[in-house]
């Protein structure tokens, strides 16, 4: 049984994902941010690692589930990057009060597209892996 479908990575990816998601959409809608990361931090590096991150966990889910074409690839970074618009947007709400920021959704694509890619070659390298394995000496 290969890695990739392993009950365990089946199992966990998804739970994995929904904590994850839960939480960058929970800190990202906290009123006052300040309080929990020093203002002097570059947070477009935070939304650059958020997104990274989820489109990573993402595209890992997915592959538990079914191939990752680059088509489902695509569809992934589309996802997300629609994600960091949505997250964007309803910070606006009335009593969060934070800040819809353009260059905040630059980084978020950014972070998605390195995640993916990142993903991409971590995947050709476990499949490299596993057929040297089992190729006869």
């Amino acid at each position: 049984m290969s890695f990739r479908d392993s009950k365990w990575l089946k199992r966990w990816s998804g739970v994995v994902l929904l904590v994850y998601l839960t939480a960058l959409i929970t800190g990202t809608h906290l009123p006052h941010p300040e309080d929990l990361i020093p203002v002097e931090s570059n947070d477009k590096l935070l939304h650059f690692g958020a997104y990274f991150g989820l489109a990573f966990l993402m595209a890992t889910r997915l592959w538990t589930l079914r191939p990752v074409t680059w088509r489902a690839t695509l569809a992934i970074g589309c996802l997300v990057a629609m994600t960091g618009v949505v997250d964007e947007l309803t910070q606006m709400l009335p009593g969060i009060n934070r800040q819809c920021e353009f260059l905040d959704w630059l980084a978020d694509v950014a972070g998605a597209v390195c995640g993916l890619l990142v993903w991409q070659l971590g995947r050709r390298m476990l499949n490299r892996s596993a057929s040297e394995s089992q190729s006869p000496a």
